[in-house]
Order: C-alpha cells, then sequence, then structure tokens
C-alpha cells in the first residue's frame, strides 16, 4: 500500500473531494468498470494507471499535465526527469529562476492559481521592471 502522503494520491482525492459528480459518476465517465477502483486509488491502494490521467483530468475538470505532471514524477522519476530535461520547452535564464522559485515554495501542496495571484504576479514583475530602468 502506498503513503496516504503519495502526491498522486493526494491530487486525485482532492480533486474527487472537490467535483460534484459521485464517485460512482466520476468512475463510469473515466472509463472503470467498478467505482472501487478510484476508492483504491484514493487510498494508494493501487496506482493512478497513467492512462487513464487524460479522461480521469477531463471527468474532474483538472489540469491534464499538472496531473501527468505528479504522477510521472511519483511514479517514474526517471522517465520524468529525461522528458523534462529533454522536451520542455527553452526558457530564458529568468524564466527557469522564476519557474524553480515556484517549485520550491509549492514543497507539500499545490498553490492553487488565481485572477488575484495573477494580477499580484504581474505587479511584482512590473515593480522589478521599473526598478531596473532606474538602476
Amino acid at each position: 500500500m502506498r503513503p496516504a502522503t503519495s502526491p498522486t494520491t493526494n491530487f486525485l482525492r482532492d480533486a474527487i473531494q472537490n467535483s460534484d459528480k459521485t464517485q460512482r459518476e466520476i468512475a463510469k465517465a473515466a472509463g472503470f468498470a467498478h467505482p472501487n477502483a478510484l476508492s483504491m486509488m484514493k487510498t494508494g491502494e493501487t496506482k493512478v494507471p497513467i492512462s487513464r490521467i487524460p479522461a480521469l483530468s477531463a471527468v474532474l475538470d483538472v489540469d491534464t499535465r499538472r496531473f501527468l505532471q505528479i504522477a510521472l514524477r511519483e511514479y517514474h522519476p526517471e522517465i520524468w526527469m529525461t522528458l523534462d530535461e529533454f522536451m520542455r520547452p527553452n526558457l530564458s535564464q529568468m524564466e527557469e529562476d522564476i519557474l524553480e522559485t515556484y517549485h520550491l515554495a509549492l514543497v507539500d501542496y499545490d498553490i492553487p492559481w488565481t485572477d488575484e495571484l495573477k494580477r499580484t504576479l504581474i505587479s511584482v514583475f512590473e515593480l522589478a521592471a521599473n526598478k531596473s530602468e532606474e538602476i
């Protein structure tokens, strides 16, 4: 049995809890024959099948890329590191530093993306741009 603190398990459990659908409805819509398959995934008894993440994401209205990223990092870290290194977009050093800072801030939880957070970050970047012009 996987630990209850599994990032993939936590992501799935939270998505199910935040859904307005029943577990039976979610399982059926995602193509599972039995709703107890979701129960086993939520408790960590079984892994979330990577191939089912797109369907689960659609039913649960969560970001497929994020769900896949979490599962691949946990279940297949070597594959994830290789994909991340060779298939990620080319970013400037500043963009990489910003993303690294974001990942450091996440630690054990996910930061919800809100309009307020977006506005705040834009303000921070604008402030930084104005300060660099003064120098």
